[in-house]
């Protein structure tokens, strides 16, 4: 049953230039509504972090209504992104029935395509979750909902559109979706979701190790990483999906109390600073399963602790495609941690300060001393010198603002990876050699790329001159008179010195003599 009505949320929270193209392609007679998480969020009172587009126009009319704006992508699920400003909005044509889609030819009943267009209505059934299939049209302020999703909402209850066992045999991420929505707004699981989570979870492994990577992300670095996790141990996904976590803390998904309390800590984190960098993210959640491995062996003096991590987590971060930075985030982390723990009163060298993991590294120690009241000494310490020498401490920006987002994407609009967020604001990390090189004004005293003073002739240059690149480099000198005025001719133009230089210069290889000009 259909059911429209006048919503109760603010217009505040609604995104202008989303409202701007539901109003381009309504003007021009076709079909649209926001649709998705960023209208449950709206009746949650949540600011939504996207607006997600549905329309009747098939994606060669959205290119054509907006031109070079549009850029077409996916091959499972054709989408429209149209670009305003620095920010994409996606654009979804209405889909069929679930039954009118491509399936596998196992007995998985896993979608490999739905490219088959249909209605509002069709689009709403076919999606994964009822409090993600309202449509809210704009112009007139009105909510649509044919799947019964406002009551859902209203009693934060998640629940699938049609058979679970079913939904979730047709995209299997759609269980790391309901972990998701359920840690990160609290809402309640159904009872057939969770019975299907059993037969679901092995599934999981044959999606797109892209869209897998990106829903632990999204739930890690949500603010509620504890709960999301214990959903995943709860449901056997951590078993089914990360084997390797689950048998160093002796199988069954069953997580320490104390890996809980630090996933709270990185939560804590969250909450101060906002959502963490996703090489930090992937570093402080590995970071018990390493430690764990750490603590069984007898050789940790000898040990590197960097290329222990890197090996403790290949296999796990091949498999998920996670980034070489991310990792080597980790192995950076791990081998200032080992400093440390094991010489915590030694001051520190100042090339040890700018080692490429000490802000992470000093983020996990300081969590540890919080849970354990252990390390705090150490801590203090590099935390002194990294002060005295004007370097940071924390890899993260403090919180901009105090708007929690939301609106996560339909499992049908997964890009499968979005890159790393960027921090607003100046970063607090000492910046690399090739950023003191390009913004030498911002570089920390004592980098070895030191900027050289430019000389005053090139005062109004715009590229700086360093050590590195010489500023008159003698293979490289033109004669150009037409930019510089000189003396006139036979009036000592040039010394000898530079007239012979460029005669050299100007003599091209094989050219005969009588065609090289005097200057």
């Amino acid at each position: 049953m259909t059911t429209t009505f006048s919503p109760g949320f603010s217009r505040e929270l609604v995104d202008l230039d989303g409202v701007a193209i539901v109003q381009q392609l309504q003007s021009q007679g076709f079909e649209t509504y926001f649709v998705g998480g960023c209208v449950r969020d709206l009746l949650l009172n949540r600011r939504p972090k996207d607006f997600d587009v549905a329309t009747d126009a098939r994606p060669e009319e959205l290119k054509r209504v907006f031109g070079r704006r549009c850029r077409i992508i996916g091959r499972r699920f054709r989408l429209a992104h149209v670009h305003v400003g620095s920010q994409i909005y996606e654009l979804a044509t209405f889909r069929g029935l679930p039954g009118d889609q491509e399936m596998a030819t196992d007995d998985s009943g896993f979608v490999v395509r739905a490219n088959t267009f249909g209605t509002a209505y069709e689009d709403a059934k076919s999606r994964d979750f009822t409090v993600n299939g309202l449509f809210y049209d704009p112009v007139s302020n009105k909510i649509i909902d044919h799947v019964g999703g406002l009551g859902d909402v209203q009693r934060r209850l998640l629940k699938t559109i049609g058979d679970a066992d079913q939904r979730l045999r047709e995209d299997p991420v759609r269980l790391l979706r309901a972990i998701k929505f359920a840690a990160r707004l609290g809402f309640t699981i159904e009872q057939p979701i969770l019975d299907a989570a059993a037969a679901a979870a092995p599934l999981i492994a044959t999606c797109p190790a892209a869209r897998v990577a990106e829903e632990l992300y999204r739930m890690s670095e949500s603010g509620h990483a504890r709960a999301a996790w214990e959903w995943m141990q709860k449901l056997g996904v951590l078993d089914a999906l990360l084997p390797e976590i689950a048998a160093s803390f002796g199988g069954r998904g069953a997580l320490p109390p104390d890996v809980l309390d630090w996933l709270g800590q990185v939560d804590r984190l969250t909450a101060a600073h906002g959502t963490l960098p996703r090489e930090a993210t992937f570093a402080l959640i590995a970071w018990p399963f390493i430690q764990n491995e750490l603590d069984r062996r007898s050789d940790l003096a000898k040990l590197s602790w960097g290329r222990f991590a890197l090996d403790g987590v290949k296999e796990l971060a091949v498999r998920l495609s996670v980034p070489i930075r991310h990792r080597y985030s980790l192995a950076g982390m791990a081998d200032v941690i080992k400093r440390l723990r094991q010489l915590p009163a030694r001051r520190p060298m100042p090339g040890h300060l700018r080692a490429y993991g000490v802000p992470l590294a000093l983020t996990a120690q300081r969590m540890s001393f919080l849970l354990t009241g252990e390390g705090r000494e150490a801590y203090d310490l590099w935390a002194t010198e990294l002060e005295r020498l004007g370097l940071w401490a924390a890899p993260f920006e403090p919180r901009q603002d105090d708007d929690e987002g939301g609106g996560d994407r339909g499992d049908r609009g997964d890009r499968g990876g979005r890159g790393d967020r960027k921090e607003q604001g100046e970063s607090r990390n000492p910046p690399t050699r090739s950023q003191a090189r390009h913004a030498p004004e911002q570089a920390t005293p004592g980098r070895m790329a030191a900027q050289r003073a430019a000389p005053a002739d090139f005062a109004t240059t715009t590229e700086p001159t360093f050590i590195d690149e010489p500023p008159h480099d003698e293979r490289a000198i033109e004669d150009d008179d037409s930019t510089e005025a000189g003396p006139a001719d036979g009036e000592g133009a040039a010394d000898p010195a530079t007239r012979k230089r460029r005669r050299r210069r100007r003599k091209r290889p094989g050219a005969p003599a009588s065609e090289v000009s005097e200057p």
